[in-house]
């Protein structure tokens, strides 16, 4: 009698993993020891190497992959132009390490189990982000009092923000919901449910008000796409209920500043600020429309208007009218398209991948709802340098590529063992 295994071996694959680790962890930021070796930079390096020597890649044609050089490339350019020069250089090479990412995500990626295992490794790195970060802040108070509360934040300093960490977990649970829609598993299954609850403490612990708005306007899409409205409207007050009453007095205090701001008139200007950020980012706009005044130039261009705080915008729409003019308002409209068709498009190849709950499809729909959340929280900060960006646009190539190429069927290798 004989057996058939198929063997899936992609090593290259865990060095983008890693890679993925680096930017979310970020372990160089948070262990002072490791970031003056400057890890990132070596593994880098390291991965463009064997990328280039190595034979098991490939790349996938797509419209983003030429939408994000395009962007890039305004980047570059507003150096030029910039207000201070040598901020925009340093958010340009900022943003080339995240294409670096891009375009190893893209080449190592070669089949759909990979491309599910990228999804689920994302998932793990996130959580064990989150985890670490809720650990340090119930059993060595590492916080921030801001707003009259303990706030928690995130371990590393780039994203550990309240607002911003509160944003990074948003960003990832539409793919929590794409796994839990396509996994078979229990165990996998279990895994999401405590990942969501985990989501769900640390987005109320940070205090984050537009985490709070943002989470809301995430259930309001799934219930928009669910079938059983009725169903999903009892899920989603069920939801919210547990997690308010569970919630500590003082954090839903925080959270009624949203709709009373007589309760916190620090919640109240903070509010305001990001009108600021947005009126200001308009006012610059119409003094340099075309290519703006450079790349994270935001906090010092406004001194042309008269503001010399130099406080960044919190908020993305002001950001990018500011920085990179209308030359970079069209990349990221054509981006935003691109993405939020995608799904579709790798319907109109096979309807039958909605019914059956397939990975590529769920997946393409994780990454229009993230963009949607993006553009909502854009209102409250500014996101458009953030990884996430990059990661959606990623797995969207990966997606609609893998739903139409040989890729998406490939031939297992077989091993024959006798018994």
């Amino acid at each position: 009698m004989k057996k058939q295994k198929i063997q899936a071996h992609n090593p290259l694959l865990w060095g983008t993993i890693g890679y993925l680790f680096l930017f979310i962890f970020r372990p160089f930021e948070y262990w002072e020891w490791i970031g003056a070796y400057h890890i990132e930079r070596i593994y880098m390096i390291g991965l463009i190497v064997v990328l280039i020597f190595s034979s098991g890649t490939g790349y996938k044609h797509h419209p983003v992959v030429s939408v994000l050089l395009s962007f890039f490339g305004v980047m570059c350019f507003s150096i030029l132009i910039a207000y201070r020069p040598d901020k925009a250089w340093d958010q340009v090479w900022e943003y080339f390490k995240l294409l670096v990412l891009f375009f190893t995500i893209i080449f190592t990626v070669r089949t759909k189990e990979d491309f599910t295992n990228l999804v689920i490794a994302f998932l793990a790195i996130t959580g064990l982000y989150m985890g670490k970060s809720l650990w340090e802040f119930l059993f060595h108070d590492h916080h921030v009092y801001r707003m009259g509360i303990k706030r928690l934040i995130g371990i590393d300093i780039t994203y550990g923000d309240p607002n911003t960490f509160s944003a990074t977990i948003l960003y990832s649970l539409p793919f929590a919901v794409a796994l839990w829609k396509t996994t078979p598993s229990n165990r996998i299954k279990w895994g999401v449910i405590g990942y969501l609850i985990l989501a769900m403490t640390c987005i109320s612990l940070t205090g984050s008000r537009a985490g709070y708005v943002s989470f809301l306007f995430f259930l309001l899409l799934l219930w928009i796409r669910g079938k059983m409205k009725v169903l999903g409207a009892l899920g989603i007050v069920l939801v919210l209920s547990i997690g308010w009453y569970s919630m500590p007095e003082t954090y839903q205090k925080r959270f009624e500043t949203i709709y009373d701001s007589s309760i916190n008139q620090s919640a109240q200007e903070s509010a305001e600020g990001r009108i600021e950020g947005l009126k200001n980012g308009i006012k610059l706009f119409k003094l340099s429309p075309v290519w703006g005044w450079g790349a994270d130039n935001f906090p010092f261009a406004v001194k042309v208007i008269g503001v010399d705080d130099e406080m960044r915008s919190h908020n993305l729409y002001g950001q990018l009218l500011a920085e990179l003019g209308v030359l970079g308002v069209i990349p990221m409209a054509l981006l935003c398209i691109l993405i939020f068709r995608t799904p579709g498009k790798i319907l109109r190849q096979d309807k039958t991948l909605k019914k059956n709950g397939d990975m590529l499809y769920q997946a393409a729909i994780a990454c229009s709802n993230t963009l949607l959340l993006l553009l909502f929280q854009g209102n409250f900060g500014h996101n458009l340098y953030r990884y996430t960006w990059i990661l959606i646009s990623a797995i969207t190539v990966l997606a609609a590529y893998l739903s139409t190429q040989d890729a998406y069927h490939p031939v297992p290798k077989i091993v024959d063992n006798h018994s």
